[in-house]
């Protein structure tokens, strides 16, 4: 028996079998020159590029015949809806389905010298009751000689301007149109709110109507500045995105309850950075039935220009208190000049320093304004003033908020 692995067993190859007369010659395959990695990765990206060109166009012509195929009375297959699912209770989805009915669109003209020479602009207001008033900031309808409200639905209906507080910020326009085209929203309570909470933006960014972003609170107590200069406390600070059109739209809480007005953000770039601020609702609701009447509404004015002293401020001009506020002008006529209050018009260690205001201490510029802000016009506080070294008592009869090229509290 041979073994069936040795050479001889195996069969001699066959020859092949000799061309064709008649068959062309067969012609060598060149080789492939060589080239660097690189040139052989673009030459293959080349490729593939061509390829996914063919393929795409491949698609789009399959795409096209089926709908050339269709006919008028078969079913549209592409073209039919899918009812979206019902969002889940609680979820930013259900939020936004409740409140952005309570959300409208205020476009306005201003005049601009001339019977035809106007601007337009656009922002936001949040429906406030059943009645067709609509909350807002001042600036939104500052100087506005036409107002239109569109609602998230794309109703529209002209507006007119009920009342308005500078110093506040804040406005309400009136519609007129039907109790079912209106949906007030749920109010919180923004003296409840903690950094950290959840926050939610609607409103008109850039025109773009009913737009909903998403963030937390990030700061409470902040201060801004009113459109007249006065200042503007116990803000709400968020990252939710807030641009310009935001203004007078609707900050809620994770429940989907109005907490804040949002006013105005800060930027270098006049957009969103995650700076934000927006009024506390409680300070709204104190303000809306005298700007529903149009009432004037008066705000408590001391008549100073100051500022926070820092250590480094105290330092610096050699003053006698490291914390307080420093008097740096005192408005003529006003409330603080008539009680006797002294500045030089300039930071100066001659100036007076207000250390507390009815025993309450005082460090900062805002914790003044905000303390003023819990009094009335015509309501007698009492300062404690360092002048020159010495500690004195001062009593001022608070007055009515006048604007000033600077803010003044």
């Amino acid at each position: 028996m041979q073994d069936p692995f040795a050479p001889e067993f195996l069969e001699p190859p066959v020859a092949p079998e000799p061309p064709s007369p008649t068959s062309p010659p067969v012609e060598p395959v060149p080789s492939f020159p060589h080239r660097p990695a690189r040139s052989m990765a673009t030459a293959m990206l080349a490729a593939g590029l061509v390829v996914g060109s063919v393929g795409g166009g491949a698609v789009g012509v399959l795409l096209a015949s089926h709908r050339t195929a269709s006919t008028p009375n078969a079913p549209a297959t592409l073209a039919a809806g899918v009812a979206a699912p019902a969002p889940s209770p609680g979820s930013y989805a259900a939020i936004y389905q409740q409140t952005v009915p309570g959300v409208v669109t205020i476009s306005t003209e201003i005049a601009r010298g001339g019977a035809r020479s106007f601007s337009q602009a656009e922002g936001s207001g949040i429906v406030a009751d059943k009645q067709g008033d609509i909350l807002t900031n001042a600036h939104v309808v500052a100087g506005a000689t036409q107002l239109q409200v569109t609602f998230s639905d794309g109703h529209t209906a002209t507006a007119q301007v009920k009342g308005v507080d500078q110093s506040a910020d804040l406005a309400v326009v009136k519609v007129s149109v039907s109790q079912d085209q209106l949906h007030p929203l749920a109010i919180g309570n923004s003296d409840t709110l903690q950094v950290g909470d959840t926050a939610l933006a609607i409103g008109s960014p850039f025109g773009l109507q009913g737009s909903f972003t998403a963030g937390i609170i990030s700061g409470l107590n902040r201060s801004t500045t009113a459109p007249n200069g006065r200042a503007l406390t116990g803000m709400i600070q968020t990252d939710a995105p807030i641009n310009p059109g935001n203004s007078g739209g609707a900050l809620l809480d994770g429940r989907g309850q109005l907490v804040g007005i949002n006013d105005s953000i800060q930027s270098p770039v006049e957009g969103n950075v995650g700076v934000g601020f927006a009024i506390p609702v409680n300070r709204a609701e104190s303000l809306l039935p005298s700007l529903e009447k149009g009432v004037a509404i008066q705000h408590p004015w001391l008549g100073i220009s100051g500022e926070t002293i820092t250590s480094g401020t105290a330092d610096q001009l050699g003053l006698g208190e490291k914390s307080g506020v420093l008097v740096v002008d005192v408005v003529g006529g006003g409330p603080a000049a008539k009680a006797g209050l002294q500045a030089s018009g300039q930071a100066d260690a001659s100036d007076d320093i207000i250390t507390a205001i009815d025993g309450h201490a005082i460090t900062t510029i805002e914790q003044l304004t905000q303390y003023l802000d819990t009094k009335k016009v015509g309501d007698r506080v009492t300062l404690s003033v360092t002048r020159n070294g010495k500690h004195i008592s001062v009593g001022v009869t608070l007055g009515n908020f006048q604007a000033q090229p600077s803010a003044t509290p």
